[in-house]
C-alpha cells in the first residue's frame, strides 16, 4: 500500500527548479498579455506609437536566463504560454494568438553579459588567450544570429567589457565583439 502510495505520490512531485521555471513562462505571458491589452487600449485612443512589450534580460552567466541558449527557451516557452492563454481565454486564434506573442514577448539582450561567459570558457590549453578569445568570440556571434533568426532580441543594450565584469564600457573600450 505504501509503494502504492509512493508511485501515486511521484506522478505528482516537481522539481524547484521545473516549477520556477512553469511560473516563469505563465508570469511572463500574462506580463505579455497585459502589454498586449495596454497597447490595444492606446490604439484605439490613437495614442500608441510603437507595441508595448514585455522583455526579459540576458543576466550574468550565474543567472538562469544568462545563457543564449537558456534565454532562447525563456522566450519561446513564454511566447508558447501566451498563445495557449489567448487561444483558450481569450477565444484567440492560433495565428493571431503566434502573432500577438512574437509582438509582446523579447529579450533584451546584453552584449557585455554575453561577453562574461568567457571566464567560463574551457578552450584550449594549447592556445593564447587572444587565439582562446577568438573562438570563444565566434563562439558568441553564432549565438546572436541563432537569437536573432529567431527573433528573440527586441532590446539591444550595446555596452563593453573584458568578459570577466559587467564594466558598463563604451563599445569598443573592451574585448566583446561588438
Amino acid at each position: 500500500a505504501q509503494a502504492e502510495q509512493l508511485k501515486e505520490m511521484i506522478k505528482h512531485v516537481e522539481s524547484a527548479n521545473t516549477y520556477a521555471l512553469q511560473q516563469s513562462y505563465d508570469s511572463y505571458a500574462q506580463l505579455g498579455i497585459a502589454a498586449m491589452v495596454k497597447s490595444d487600449a492606446l490604439a484605439k485612443k490613437g495614442e500608441l506609437k510603437t507595441p508595448i512589450t514585455m522583455a526579459v534580460e540576458n543576466l550574468f552567466p550565474e543567472s538562469f536566463g544568462g545563457h543564449p541558449d537558456e534565454l532562447i527557451q525563456l522566450i519561446e516557452k513564454s511566447r508558447a504560454r501566451m498563445v495557449e492563454k489567448l487561444t483558450a481565454e481569450h477565444k484567440m486564434s492560433q495565428e493571431q494568438a503566434k502573432k500577438e506573442a512574437e509582438e509582446h514577448i523579447f529579450a533584451t539582450f546584453d552584449t557585455a553579459h554575453c561577453n562574461m561567459w568567457f571566464k567560463y570558457w574551457k578552450g584550449d590549453p594549447r592556445k593564447t588567450i587572444d587565439e582562446n578569445k577568438i573562438e570563444f568570440d565566434k563562439w558568441m556571434l553564432g549565438r546572436v544570429e541563432e537569437l536573432a533568426k529567431k527573433k528573440i532580441v527586441g532590446h539591444l543594450h550595446l555596452v563593453d567589457n573584458y568578459g570577466f565584469e559587467d564594466e558598463h564600457l563604451a563599445p569598443g573600450e573592451g574585448n566583446a565583439p561588438v
